[in-house]
């Protein structure tokens, strides 16, 4: 059986968590959304997995004590057709100061997939180029 040349594909997700429960809390909530979910401990691996899924967007997670995810997402972002990438955190975003400066960042208590589609797009990281969602409609 052959898919429906109008449907749509489900938005692709990359998870990138240190934090088993989170990962899998989120993952789950996502999924039942009706996005397509992979997640990653975290480390350079997520760029290989990144290379490999080729998701819509990345979501990682941050801690203001530690550049680690930081660094995941500027990588993530220096790729050829690079992810969206939100920076997600338990920590509000006043614990970051100047760190989430350019930066998208999503709480992880509002992460849901209407809060991931309907982010804000902007040329630094809009595959599209044209102002669209990553839902695929104008903005």
């Amino acid at each position: 059986m052959h898919p429906d040349p109008g449907r749509k594909r489900p938005t692709r997700i990359l998870l990138v968590d240190d934090h088993e429960i989170s990962r899998a809390a989120l993952h789950a909530l996502l999924r039942t959304e009706g996005l397509d979910v992979t997640d990653i401990e975290a480390g350079d691996a997520a760029i290989t997995v990144a290379v490999a899924f080729c998701p819509d967007v990345v979501v990682v997670d941050v801690t203001p004590a530690d550049p680690a995810g930081f660094l995941i997402a500027l990588r993530l972002q220096a790729l050829p057709d690079a992810p969206r990438v939100v920076l997600t955190s338990s920590s509000s975003r006043r614990r970051f100061g100047s760190q989430l400066h350019r930066h998208l960042f999503i709480a992880k208590a509002d992460l849901c997939a209407r809060a991931i589609e309907n982010a804000p797009t902007t040329s630094r990281d809009d595959r599209c180029g044209d102002g669209r969602s990553l839902n695929g409609t104008s903005e």
